[in-house]
């Protein structure tokens, strides 16, 4: 099943490599995102795409080698989309990418371990700042920082930012659908209220992307309810969106 549902280019014809990686492995609470890639690209057949870019030409990836798939899609010029999983692939991803972050979610995600793992998903963008010194990390939707994390964020003030938006930047963006207000999206393993709105957060990436270049996205840390197909829809369509407003098609 091809995401979105459109043609199925093949990988040397694509322009737009999607890579559906369920894992929660490294989660602390619920579970279930490991269902997450699957269930994106169910919902995402029912999207409305007119009109559809017609230079968008997307090929989903079957049996990923996370790492291995990403260094060779960038290699031979593809555009990354990575539908995870939880929040700890991240890093796996961002390695290969020498670039700013731009990180919607709930949680700082910068704890330097947690549960005696320092690969938890709430380390993940700890792992990522600690591969480069000059990384900045700019973040929106947060409601839910640590004492280690807030330390780790006033030693970092020259890196960490929060609610700004960056301008002419490379940027690779991680979006854990907990940045999402709970009233919108229960189907997360670790929900927190107080959250985005959905024409908010549309608004938000809308001038991130007019104003910057983003050189991948993954969208992390969505589980399935269930019998309630509607969470589903609201996270492929805006895996749609993140991609059409990336790549400036829309």
């Amino acid at each position: 099943m091809n995401y979105l549902g459109t043609k199925q280019y093949t990988y040397k014809d694509c322009n737009v490599v999607v890579l559906p990686y369920g894992k929660d492995d490294n989660v602390s609470y619920g579970k279930g995102a490991k269902n997450g890639p699957q269930a994106i690209i169910r919902a995402s057949q029912e999207v409305e795409l007119h009109p559809f870019p017609s230079d968008l030409k997307i090929h989903t990836m079957s049996n990923v080698k996370l790492s291995y798939s990403v260094l060779k899609s960038i290699n031979d010029n593809k555009f990354v989309l990575t539908l995870g999983g939880d929040h700890s692939i991240t890093p796996d991803i961002y390695k290969h990418y020498n670039t700013d972050i731009v990180q919607f979610d709930a949680h700082s995600d910068l704890r330097d371990i947690y549960d005696n793992n320092k690969n938890s998903h709430a380390c993940a963008m700890r792992r990522c700042m600690e591969m480069n010194d000059n990384t900045k990390l700019f973040s929106f939707g947060i409601r839910n920082t640590s004492q280690s994390e807030e330390k780790y964020i006033s030693e970092n003030t020259d890196r960490i930012f929060r609610n700004v938006i960056p301008k002419n930047k490379d940027l690779y963006l991680t979006f854990d659908v907990d940045a999402f207000d709970v009233s919108l999206m229960p189907a997360t393993g670790t929900p927190e209220p107080g959250g985005l709105l959905w024409n908010e957060t549309l608004d938000l990436i809308d001038t991130i992307c007019k104003h910057n270049n983003i050189v991948a996205i993954d969208i992390v840390e969505h589980s399935p309810i269930v019998g309630i197909p509607a969470y589903d829809f609201v996270t492929a369509k805006l895996s749609y969106l993140l991609l059409k407003k990336s790549l400036k098609r829309g």
